[in-house]
Parts: structure tokens; C-alpha cells; sequence
């Protein structure tokens, strides 16, 4: 394991790198996405696109990462030994991540926090559905808000300026394994609740009537946004350490670890919303407007309740801004020769300043009247994010494919590789045809799905 550059630790390099994958994502998109498509059906969709498309695409990346030991800008030149436009890759992962970071910014400091605050002080109990929604409506701009948010955003710097073993890994050490711990006790009371079971059924039995095209498009774009395949992240996480890490071994354990933490967040949510004869296919709205009712129906625990999910979010999306975070602060130290202060100052300030302008687009002022193809500033963002990340997946495969070829990519990926998760030789058919294609089949969702 590298001491000069990287993680102190082989437990620490998963954590953090778990830690990222594990995002708002998880929490808030992912039971809504499963009510919308089918409970049980989704769900095992979902779990074999992690398997064909997420631990492939992230161990690409990963490899790339440590085989340059530079983040992917850079990493690309040192690869190739000259510039070249393969360092697109390291430009698309940077755009992803920055607006992917910016935005949840504000979701994960300002609304998460804001609801923490809410739902501790009973400010929400009492309230209609609509009062609710009308409480999610005024927080667009709302000082305080605002003010959550740059708390978080100054917590974000002291964790980037410490640096990646006392910052990033020792912060993910401790919150990942405490969102664990608070999501299963969760978990657990969920499911204890009268009717309870009826919605633990409808998650975990497949519909296959309810497998459609749009529904393994939905799969699929979640486990890109939920892994973080395409964001640098993992290349740069990669950069980090040495040829004796196990990262075969790594990558499957962090994407047990991000699916996991997205299942959970279902038999949460789920088998709690049909226990209260609440439908958990309210779509984004979700985690503000229908989980709060959740909460209010649940009496005086669903203060406790509510407080401690909201937590959980709160952990899952910091550490998740932390490691895109870090992405995005080495990717400048690499390129510009800058000191991680500077870098780290310059990150936040924009991130902060941008998650503004994100926020202010959900409310009635000019800003969200503003209309780029026909979609609102959040939506084009989301949109522009999503296809970088699927672009520059697909760029990092070509590479692999033309460039270095399979045999170079399966020597780096066992590298430091124990036992039988290894990449194979019958694997190529699969790597450099089929696993193109269907990186391109997920871009053209991706597409089809905003415009």
C-alpha cells in the first residue's frame, strides 16, 4: 500500500470508496425508483446490472486509476506518454462529479439538514400532505437553508484539507460503518409494524409483467448514478494505491456494500409506507413530502424515526460529496501543481456557489423560468451529468479494447488478486463485444429519457 500518496490502510480504501458509491442515491432515489417499477421485479433487475454493467465499468476505472497512479487527466498523458484525447475521460468524469456534487450540496446540507432541524423540533407534526409539500416548496432560496448548506460546506473543506488518510478515510471509517448500524435498527422496527409484511412481499416478489424497457432504463441509470461509474472518482481512488491491493476483491465488496445499503433503504421505506396505507410510488418527492407523513402517522416515535433516517441520508450524501470531492481536489493537484488548500478552497466555494444556483431553479423566481432544450437548469444538469458519465464509461472501455488491450487490463486487474474473484480469459468475448454494447444501449436510455 502507497504511504506517500493514498489510503492508510486496505480497510480504509474500501470504506472510502464504498463510502462514496453510497450516496443520496441510495436512500432517496432508490425506494421510489423501486415503487414506480414494480417492487420485486425492479429489484432483481437492478441486481443483475450491477452484476453485467457496475463491477465491470468500476473495475475498468479502478485499474486505469492504479496503473497511472495519477487522477484520470493526468493519468491518461502518463498512460499514453504524451498528450492526448484520451484525457477526455478525466474531462467528462470532472463535469459529472462537479455538477453531480453541486447539487447534492444542497440536498444533502441544506434540505437534509433543514428537515433534521424541522423533524426535531415537531415543526412538522400536524401537518397536511399539502401544508408539507408547501413547507418543501419555501425552502428554494430559504436563508436558512442556505445557511445548513454552507455548514456542511465548511465541514466538506476541513475534511478535504486534512487530506485522504486523517480526512477522507478516517471520516468514512467512522460514518459508514454508523449508517450501517442505524438503517438495520431501522430496518428491523420497520418491518415489526402492523401491515407491515404486506409490503415487504410486494419488494421482494417480482412482477415480471412490470419489466419493461423503461423500467431496466431506470435499472440501469441508477446503478450509474449509485456506484459513481464514469465519475473519476474511482479512477483517482485507484491512483491511491498500490500493486498489492486486491481489487478485484475491493470492487466487488463496495458494490455488496452500495446495494446493500440501497435494499435497506427499501425494507425502510416500503414495508413502513404500506404499513400506513401510504403509496410508495410518490416518485422524488419521496424522502420531503411522503416520508414526513410517514413519520407524522407514526405518533411520538416518529420523531425518533424520522430524526434518524434523515441522519442516515445525511451520512450516506456527505461522504458520497466527500469522495467526489476528493476527485475533483486531486484531479487540480495533479494538473495545476496546486497545494491541496488552495484546491480544496476553490472546489468548495463553486460547489457551494453552484448548489445556489441548482436550488433557486426548483422555486417560481427567473432563475427557474430559465429553459435549455426544453429542460429546466436542474434537469439539463442531471441530464449533461448522465451522459458524460456514460460517454466517458464507454471512452475508458474503447481505451481498454484499443489501446491496451485485454490482456494488459486482466494483468493490472489481478494485481495483488487472492482467490477466485479474478478476471478471467473467457471473460474477453464478453469485456471487448458485449460489454460495449451495452454501455451504448444505456447511453441511448439515458438520452431517450431526458429529450
Amino acid at each position: 500500500m502507497e504511504t506517500k500518496r493514498g489510503f492508510a490502510s486496505r480497510l480504509g480504501f474500501i470504506m472510502s470508496m464504498a463510502a462514496f458509491s453510497i450516496g443520496i442515491g441510495n436512500l432517496w432515489k432508490f425506494p421510489y425508483v423501486v415503487g414506480n417499477n414494480g417492487g420485486g421485479a425492479f429489484l432483481m433487475v437492478y441486481l443483475i446490472i450491477v452484476l453485467i454493467i457496475g463491477v465491470p465499468a468500476f473495475l475498468i476505472e479502478l485499474t486505469l486509476g492504479r496503473s497511472s497512479q495519477l487522477s484520470p487527466i493526468g493519468g491518461m498523458r502518463k498512460l499514453e506518454g504524451k498528450k492526448t484525447g484520451w484525457s477526455s475521460i478525466g474531462w467528462l468524469g470532472c463535469v459529472a462529479i462537479f455538477i453531480i456534487v453541486s447539487y447534492a450540496t444542497m440536498i444533502v446540507g441544506g434540505w437534509t439538514g433543514g428537515y433534521i432541524f424541522k423533524i426535531v423540533t415537531g415543526s412538522l407534526q400536524g401537518l397536511t400532505p399539502d401544508e408539507i409539500a408547501g413547507v418543501f416548496g419555501s425552502f428554494c432560496g430559504d436563508p436558512i437553508i442556505l445557511a445548513f448548506a454552507a455548514v456542511q460546506a465548511f465541514l466538506l473543506w476541513l475534511c478535504l484539507v486534512s487530506g485522504v488518510k486523517k480526512g477522507v478515510e478516517k471520516v468514512c471509517s467512522v460514518l459508514l460503518p454508523t449508517l450501517f448500524v442505524i438503517m438495520i435498527i431501522l430496518a428491523i422496527y420497520a418491518n415489526t409494524l402492523p401491515g407491515a409484511l404486506d409490503g415487504l412481499k410486494w419488494y421482494v416478489t417480482p412482477d415480471f409483467s412490470a419489466v419493461t424497457t423503461d423500467s431496466i432504463a431506470a435499472a440501469a441509470t441508477q446503478v450509474f448514478f449509485s456506484i459513481g461509474i464514469g465519475m473519476c472518482c474511482a479512477f483517482v481512488y485507484g491512483s491511491y494505491i498500490g500493486k498489492d491491493s486486491n481489487l478485484t476483491q475491493s470492487v466487488t465488496l463496495t458494490a455488496v456494500l452500495d446495494t446493500l445499503v440501497a435494499v435497506l433503504a427499501g425494507l425502510i421505506c416500503v414495508p413502513a409506507l404500506f404499513a400506513f396505507n401510504i403509496e410508495p410510488t410518490a416518485g422524488p418527492s419521496l424522502i420531503f413530502i411522503t416520508l414526513p407523513q410517514l413519520f407524522n402517522a407514526m405518533g411520538s416515535f416518529g420523531t425518533i424515526f424520522g430524526a434518524l433516517f434523515m441522519i442516515c441520508v445525511f451520512f450516506a450524501g456527505f461522504t458520497s460529496i466527500l469522495g467526489g470531492s476528493e476527485a475533483l481536489v486531486a484531479t487540480i493537484c495533479d494538473s495545476r501543481g496546486w497545494g491541496r488548500k488552495k484546491a480544496a478552497t476553490v472546489i468548495v466555494v463553486a460547489q457551494y456557489l453552484f448548489s445556489i444556483l441548482f436550488t433557486l431553479s426548483f422555486g417560481s423566481g427567473a432563475i427557474a423560468q430559465i429553459k435549455v432544450m426544453g429542460l429546466g437548469l436542474f434537469d439539463f444538469s442531471d441530464f449533461i451529468a448522465s451522459l458524460c458519465m456514460g460517454l466517458g464509461a464507454l471512452l475508458m472501455v474503447v481505451y481498454v479494447i484499443r489501446r491496451w488491450g485485454f490482456q494488459k487490463f486482466q494483468e493490472e486487474a489481478n494485481a495483488g488478486a487472492t482467490g477466485p474473484i479474478r478476471v478471467y480469459n473467457w471473460m474477453k468475448p464478453y469485456i471487448c463485444i458485449v460489454f460495449p454494447v451495452l454501455l451504448v444501449v444505456v447511453i441511448y436510455w439515458v438520452v431517450r429519457m431526458y429529450v
